[in-house]
């Protein structure tokens, strides 16, 4: 499985729904809308015919809501496209790796717990560097996803890594990597990503698919499980918010 995108469509409905935001079929992809400011608006899974007019549409969308158009473009979309990105404003602004693996019998490594506080927890300080506002609210988003898994390893009773597992779109997508700064260092996101390859095999799926930062260390651990990079998906952004 070398196609991705669906997936990404997939979570960007399911998180507008759950924030209660917006949303625009578009291109074979979802223009999402989650609230004023939210780093979660943009543009997921484009990956149809993607021209002037679809493009037109996603900052007439943003725009009526004062935020800037950001969308996410695998390479066949953005080689599509790009003349058009160009004349309409946008420009390039980050990239992201898609990597994946086939599904393998691993056993179960960690504890299946409940997305409760504490889990949320731990994923904000890893994130953002605390408990915030911010953190609690983007754990709510990930506890209300629709099937799937959370995953933590405890120390001395004490949750100190955690993360997530969903099966979306006929693939499993591991997300929400996360390890309390004190205990990096030991194989914990390596032991939480086995952990879940396993339990999407006893799903019954066949691919695992992760989103990470280029070169970051979250790639050089799922490179270690046997993850490769299929593709980068690279973000564009036109500035409408000042407008």
């Amino acid at each position: 499985m070398t196609n991705f995108e669906p997936c990404a469509a997939e979570v960007m409905r399911q998180f507008v729904a759950i924030a209660g935001g917006e949303l625009l079929e578009v291109g074979g992809g979802v223009a999402g809308y989650t609230g004023p400011g939210s780093f979660l608006n943009g543009v997921k899974g484009l990956d149809g015919n993607v021209g002037p007019a679809e493009l037109r549409r996603i900052i007439e969308f943003f725009g009526d809501r004062g935020e800037d158009a950001v969308v996410e473009l695998a390479p066949w979309v953005e080689a599509a496209c790009q003349n058009d990105l160009a004349r309409l404003g946008f420009t390039r602004q980050a990239e992201e790796w898609v990597l994946a693996a086939r599904c393998r019998n691993e056993p179960d490594l960690a504890e299946m717990v409940a997305p409760d506080d504490e889990w949320a927890r731990v994923l904000s300080i890893a994130f953002f560097g605390e408990w915030s506002p911010m953190g609690a609210w983007v754990g709510k988003l990930m506890r209300e996803i629709r099937s799937a898994t959370c995953v933590a390893w405890r120390e001395e009773g004490q949750l100190v890594a955690a993360a997530q597992v969903c099966w979306v779109a006929g693939a499993a997508l591991l997300g929400g990597d996360g390890t309390l700064p004190a205990f990096r260092g030991r194989g914990l996101q390596q032991l939480l990503i086995r952990d879940r390859l396993g339990r999407a095999y006893r799903q019954g799926l066949e691919w695992a698919h992760a989103e990470v930062q280029p070169e970051s260390g979250s790639w050089r651990n799922y490179r270690r499980c046997g993850f490769e990079r299929v593709y980068s998906r690279v973000h564009f952004r036109k500035s409408l918010s000042a407008q």
